[in-house]
């Protein structure tokens, strides 16, 4: 048996935890918003799509391509395209602008009569730049590695950018029929692009891999989140963010969900969707490792877990020897393929 089709198999067995004799153990670089800056051609004032510069991507593309392809351990090294950009906020007209390492979407909807902004047109330039890039990441992929979905924004946090933070949290007293308005809207729309990449993006080994946990499933597989839902009550979760999650899992195979360990209070609703096919919990800076473990063997007892943090060796072998193996996935990052192998030898020695 190939070391790819052992991969294979391995995950395979995670998604349906039968991974009985150990967990998925893998390693990934880090990908941050700086990173993103760097594909543009100006980093100051309003974007546009000619600022994206492709084949710079496409080099930085095939650079980490051949850095990290042996130093992801279980895992497969996935190609993303420019995924930490604000393609959801561009597709329904936010203005994008860039200063110094941030890049951000300037707020649309000043009232909920113009809630037909938040959806899109196949003419949105924002989109045809993103089928282009997509493409382009395709076609220089060649099938030699998977080329993963967008992690797009979603609904929840698309509306905090377009109606703003502190208004959003008034409107869900003052204008709750609206806000559930705009999330089905937004939902529909996250749906309609997703579905829309997967035309363009290729199976790999009869399945997709995703772009920043680098995890194969044998089906479409997308990660998506909702940060923006650690200001919600477990109340306000379960009415304005939950319908959405089931519509967004409705979409595609193997949809799981993004969680930080400050989102914990929602925990309890996000265990109640059966469809939920994986949670990934991320420890948030300063979180015990030993704290956590009843919270993900909690996860992993119904459904698998994906835990991806900066973590030294005694962390990741605490959660591989204290929680139940099956369904269970552990992933450290490391910020260079040669700390990424040192890990890697630490924990799997």
């Amino acid at each position: 048996m190939s070391n790819t089709q052992a991969k294979l198999d391995h995950q395979r067995a995670f998604w349906r935890r039968e991974n009985h004799d150990r967990p998925v153990v893998g390693f990934t670089g880090s990908y941050f918003s700086t990173d993103t800056i760097r594909m543009l051609k100006r980093t100051e004032g309003r974007l546009t799509p000619d600022d994206i510069d492709e084949e710079r991507f496409l080099e930085d593309c095939a650079t980490r391509f051949n850095a990290w392809r042996g130093c992801t351990g279980d895992l497969f090294w996935t190609a993303d395209v420019l995924w930490r950009f604000r393609w959801l906020a561009g597709a329904i007209g936010q203005p994008l602008r860039a200063s110094g390492d941030s890049i951000w979407a300037d707020p649309i909807l000043e009232d909920y009569s113009q809630i037909d902004r938040l959806a899109v047109s196949e003419d949105n330039e924002w989109i045809q730049a993103l089928w282009k890039l997509t493409d382009a990441v395709v076609d220089q992929a060649a099938g030699r590695y998977p080329v993963g979905a967008n992690l797009l924004a979603g609904p929840l946090t698309t509306l905090v950018d377009a109606r703003g933070a502190q208004q959003l949290a008034l409107d869900l007293y003052d204008r709750p029929g609206e806000v559930e308005r705009a999330m089905e809207i937004l939902t529909e729309t996250w749906a309609r692009l997703v579905s829309a990449q997967f035309e363009r993006l290729p199976a790999w080994h009869d399945g997709y891999a995703t772009t920043e946990r680098f995890i194969w499933a044998p089906g479409p597989a997308i990660e998506f989140n909702e940060d923006p839902a650690f200001m919600f009550s477990p109340q306000f979760h379960r009415r304005f963010v939950l319908p959405s999650h089931r519509e967004l899992i409705r979409h595609v195979e193997y949809a799981f969900i993004h969680l930080h360990s400050t989102q914990l209070h929602t925990l309890d609703n996000l265990l109640e969707l059966d469809e939920l096919p994986a949670i990934e919990l991320t420890p948030d800076h300063g979180a015990s490792i030993g704290d956590l473990i009843p919270v993900i063997s909690r996860i992993q007892a119904v459904k698998p877990v994906i835990v991806h943090a900066y973590m030294s060796p005694e962390d990741m072998r605490m959660i591989i020897e204290q929680v139940n193996p099956e369904g269970l996935c552990v992933i450290g990052r490391a910020d260079t393929p040669e700390e990424a192998l040192r890990l890697q030898d630490a924990v799997l020695d």
